[in-house]
């Protein structure tokens, strides 16, 4: 559908937010918007190079003056005046928060005519963002996802996705986009930093879900610290009409449960504690979830751990909050589900089992060495992983503390490590390793780093007869790597895995 907005209107609406500044034109300083000509806009964007003359240029972050040589666009908002371009500046005082309210404006509000449910934490969001997808997919007949593996706004349709949480430019257009198509229901992972720089402002979720937490993310271009990270964590359930959280984090529960039960309706889940509104009992019927004291009956994952049943239960209580009834079939559409890159389990020798995770921080790769410990009798563990650079700073000691809870190898190799060296990345992981039965070692190409960790398992069970199992983590199915702000071709872990399955038979 093709959309017009007065660009009158738009500079109206930011005066009314309190954002506006000036409007500066070539020959005029004003803060009226009736001094402006009359003129229609029809396209957002936060890109130079995707411009007309009608589109309204939103210049963010790491905007440079001469970004605006390639575009077209007649008017901008910025946080500054560029005065050697011709376009109008729409002046304000922060663009980010622009950004979103012109958004919500040009694509009418589509948050608050559609079902949308929303997931953050540390660990879990993509996972249980396909799990509570496929619940209302299976009960409505459609829904949208956004997710930081693929995007979908109408209901049938995946692509693959670049952010976590994209812009609020995306966002309102993926909404708009799913009500044109029909889709009533949506469902989106929302990072911290999604608050942070206020790419969800004006959004106020149906059900808003709050898996675990565990430091990440600090870095001087993401959190300065823990606190800032949790606080910006918290936003989503202060922002959502209901609140599911899990009774199981310790000493943070305190402040989710106290933020969580300001809500309407509220729904716990956990994994031992059946006081919990949404539990799991463990016995001859399998993995059995209750709600409300009530069986909603055994689930078989497709997907390995402990962890992914508490992704489902976070998922069944959104999917509950969304109207699916609790005894619905629906419910048990998520035993299907596979994410690819993530618990992707493969068995390519004798003795010797894979897998295949985006694990890239403590919580994650630890909940997978315990869940490798309890489904394998005594297994020697190998763990293949590196660390990103520029971001997520205190991964790399969480990284060498969770390979401290089991691995008897652990091969540091190459991650997205950007502009940072790998000799220092390499270096503060194994500082942090205070097991002295891991053995570190450094190969450098990620390739020959996964080819020796799977010739290793290989001679070591069949010298021992022991269960061996290589941990393949940070990269799923990724077949890049990012090297001085630029993706660099690197075969993905699986590809590597099936190469030598199929060479070593």
């Amino acid at each position: 559908m093709q959309r017009k907005e007065n660009i009158r209107n738009i500079v109206r609406l930011l005066k009314k937010e309190g954002l506006l500044r000036e409007v500066i034109s070539k020959d005029k300083w004003s803060c009226n918007e009736d001094d402006l000509t009359e003129f229609n806009i029809d396209s957002l964007s936060y890109t130079s190079k995707t411009t007309s003359p009608s589109t309204l240029l939103f210049c963010k972050g790491a905007f440079k003056e001469e970004y605006l040589k390639s575009s077209q666009s007649l008017f901008y908002v910025s946080s500054r005046p560029y005065l050697s371009s011709s376009a109008t500046a729409i002046v304000v005082q922060d663009v980010s928060k622009a950004m979103a309210k012109v958004g919500a404006y040009f694509y009418s509000y589509p948050q608050e005519r559609i079902c949308l449910a929303a997931i953050t934490g540390t660990k879990g969001k993509t996972t249980t963002a396909f799990f509570t997808h496929a619940i209302l997919s299976s009960y409505f007949g459609s829904c949208g996802l956004l997710s930081s593996d693929k995007n979908c706004s109408d209901g049938k349709t995946f692509t693959p996705s670049s952010l976590t949480t994209p812009e609020s430019l995306d966002i309102f257009k993926a909404l708009s986009d799913a009500l044109e198509h029909g889709v009533g229901h949506f469902v989106m992972e929302v990072s911290s930093q999604a608050y942070k720089v206020s790419r969800v402002e004006g959004i106020e979720f149906d059900a808003g879900a709050f898996l675990n937490i565990s430091p990440d993310h600090v870095s001087p271009s993401e959190h300065p610290n823990f606190e800032d990270y949790f606080f910006c964590k918290r936003q989503l359930l202060k922002n959502s009409r209901s609140a599911v959280y899990s009774a199981d984090l310790g000493k943070f529960e305190g402040l989710i449960k106290e933020e969580a039960e300001k809500k309407s309706r509220s729904l716990s889940f956990s994994l031992s504690s059946s006081s919990s509104d949404l539990y799991l009992k463990k016995g001859e019927k399998g993995s059995e979830i209750f709600f409300e004291g009530k069986s909603l009956g055994a689930f078989d994952l497709a997907m390995e751990g402990d962890f992914n049943l508490a992704n489902a239960m976070a998922a069944i209580a959104l999917a509950i909050e969304c109207g699916v009834p609790t005894e619905s079939p629906a419910l048990h559409a998520l035993e299907k589900v596979k994410v690819a890159g993530r618990m992707e389990r493969m068995d390519p020798a004798p003795g010797v089992t894979v897998y295949v995770d985006y694990a890239h921080n403590y919580l994650s790769l630890a909940s997978l060495i315990r869940h490798v410990q309890s489904a394998f009798k005594d297994p020697f563990i190998t763990v293949v992983t590196g660390a990103t650079g520029t971001k997520g700073l205190n991964r790399r000691e969480g990284l060498g503390k969770a390979a401290s809870l089991g691995a008897g190898r652990l091969i540091l190799t190459t991650d997205d490590r950007d502009f940072d060296s790998l000799d220092q990345i390499d270096a503060q992981i194994e500082k942090a390793v205070d097991n002295p039965n891991t053995r570190v070692e450094r190969e450098d190409d990620r390739t020959l780093a996964v080819l020796s960790a799977l010739n290793g398992a290989k001679k070591d069970s069949e010298k021992t007869g022991r269960h061996n199992v290589v941990l393949l983590v940070g990269k799923g199915e990724e077949d890049w790597v990012k090297v001085a702000g630029k993706k660099v071709a690197q075969k993905s872990d699986p590809s590597i895995v099936k190469e030598w399955e199929k060479e070593i038979n």
